[in-house]
């Protein structure tokens, strides 16, 4: 760093580096508390949420499904394309003491109308352990939502003003 300027930040702050205890301590405590919320997400995240994806991801590839995973930071992304839906599922530790699951399902194309999209969030508590089970749940209605109104019945036959359906 250019030395005039940190001489000149150094004269700025030294008389202000004397810090109470009391507020050290709760800086300590946050930390602590903060290592706490991250280890029940990583446990949660290690144990739970990508052993339940491997087995998706498994399912996905066998069936010859588009999907794709992908992971930044602290974020896990699943992204399946179908025909004129898509969806992706993004898991983070979204603030320091919660997980969340966030749900997009697009829809696209005249078929259905206008472009549509549906976004869903679910957030669980980091405080304690999650259940692994609540991956599993989790992953079950990304991939619901994204199967639901997919097959399209014919629409009923018009029956003109007071004549009688056919049976």
């Amino acid at each position: 760093m250019d030395k005039a300027f940190c001489e000149w930040w150094l004269g700025r702050v030294r008389p202000y580096r004397d810090v109470v205890p009391e507020k050290l301590a709760a800086e300590r405590e946050a930390v602590r508390r903060q290592q706490e919320f991250n280890e029940n997400y990583a446990s949660f995240l290690n144990q739970a949420v990508l052993p339940a994806v491997d087995e998706v991801v498994k399912i996905l590839h066998r069936n010859r499904i588009i999907h794709r995973v992908s992971a930044w930071g602290n974020q896990l992304s699943l992204r399946i394309h179908l025909a004129w839906r898509w969806g992706e599922l993004v898991i983070a530790q979204s603030h320091d003491d919660a997980v969340t699951f966030d749900h997009h399902i697009v829809t696209e194309g005249e078929r259905r109308g206008e472009d549509s999209v549906e976004d869903h969030t679910h957030t669980y508590d980091l405080r304690d352990a999650l259940p692994a089970t609540l991956a599993e749940q989790e992953l079950q209605f990304f991939l619901g939502r994204i199967a639901q109104d997919l097959v399209e019945t014919e629409p009923p036959p018009e029956i003109p003003p007071g004549e009688q359906p056919p049976e």
